[in-house]
């Protein structure tokens, strides 16, 4: 998987692109570590070029929440296939984790 960070406003956008599953899980997890250390508050993770996740990373994402949490910060979906979309929506993850398919609405979370 390829992340590209890019800061637009005062939310950091993770453009992902590939497949987010196990073997992806060290990649994501230092870019959460460099959001941690950059005291980013607002993270959006753009899934436009997620064409698989699985549940190591449906895991990951409750996790990310929970990082967020605690630096009283949010995180927020951006622009899931729709096959991604009906994963989520079946492992209840907009429950915790706003979904957007508009970038703008995305930033004006928080």
């Amino acid at each position: 998987m390829e992340i590209r960070e890019r800061m637009t406003g005062d939310a950091l956008i993770l453009d992902m692109r590939g497949r987010f599953e196990f073997h992806t899980t060290p990649h994501f997890l230092a870019t959460l570590d460099r959001v941690e250390n950059s005291g980013c508050q607002k993270l959006i993770l753009n899934l436009r070029e997620v064409p698989y996740l699985d549940s190591a990373a449906l895991g990951l994402l409750h996790f990310a929440h929970q990082k967020l949490m605690r630096l009283r910060g949010h995180i927020s979906i951006l622009n899931p296939q729709p096959h991604i979309q009906r994963l989520l929506e079946s492992a209840n993850i907009p429950s915790i984790i706003p979904i957007h398919t508009v970038e703008e609405q995305a930033l004006l979370v928080g």
